[in-house]
């Protein structure tokens, strides 16, 4: 992983981080730091502590020790700097909005609730529909929508919101081969534009072709970074134990 400038702050760093629910710690200590321009997976067996991690990230859990700063600034800071996707049965699909509504409300924080749109928050409201390939569509329902292109209306509302990091919290979950192949464009278009993802992840096989940087988790940071190295059955062992051995995954550890 490259390491930035002294003079410039990694875009999310995490230090000592321990997230517990009920006095039950779900991330022991964790602490590690991603730059911008990467296309980051999470990875670990159920209860490893993905989903934990992404919510702390976006600041719907708090931490019991340690502290995150984006961009160098404290959460309570940089808000606006994060958009956060929570997994598809969190949402309420029926919820009567359209794909351009759901997009405009990327602009709140640069409007407010009560605010006026001007011709800069239209134009940034335009520009996003356009790199989502979602013009075509921008007055359906999102209801109406395929899964795939539910979760680049998403992309498209955190695009406007000017977002820098992304927390993606199982997108692929239930896609088909071209929704996923879509979704998969979109989050490298996200990433050549200079933004870090944060993607949880469950399919192996799939992870070198979506993301070129992986964090492995199992309540506790067993590796991070260039995804070929992350996966290495070694690390593999360490996160799942040997069931993790089903075809999925042929990368052996380095000697």
């Amino acid at each position: 992983m490259s390491t930035p400038h002294k003079d410039q702050d990694p875009m999310l760093r995490i230090e000592d981080l321990t997230i517990s629910y009920h006095r039950v710690p779900a991330i022991h200590h964790l602490g590690l730091s991603l730059n911008a321009g990467h296309c980051v997976g999470l990875f670990g067996p159920n209860g490893a502590g993905k989903s934990t991690l992404l919510k702390a990230v976006a600041g719907l859990l708090p931490a019991e020790t340690g502290r995150i700063l984006i961009e160098g600034k404290e959460l309570s800071k940089a808000a606006p700097l994060i958009a956060y996707l929570p997994q598809r049965e969190s949402v309420d699909w029926d919820f009567p909005v359209t794909v351009q509504g759901l997009v405009e409300m990327g602009r709140y924080h640069h409007v407010g609730l009560l605010g006026t749109f001007t011709k800069r928050d239209e134009e940034a409201v335009r520009q996003s529909l356009e790199l989502f390939n979602l013009l075509p569509l921008a007055k359906r329902q999102i209801k109406e929508l395929s899964g795939g292109q539910q979760q680049r209306a998403f992309l498209a509302r955190a695009w406007a919101q000017e977002a820098d990091l992304y927390l993606l919290d199982e997108p692929f979950a239930g896609l088909d081969r071209t929704s996923t192949e879509s979704l998969a464009t979109a989050l490298q278009t996200l990433k050549q534009r200079g933004k870090l993802l944060l993607v949880s992840h469950h399919a192996l096989a799939e992870a070198e072709a979506i993301f070129d940087t992986a964090i492995l988790l199992n309540g506790e940071l067993i590796a991070y970074g260039p995804t070929t190295d992350t996966l290495s059955s070694i690390h593999l062992e360490c996160a799942y134990g040997t069931a993790v051995y089903s075809g999925e995954h042929h990368h052996h550890a380095k000697q």
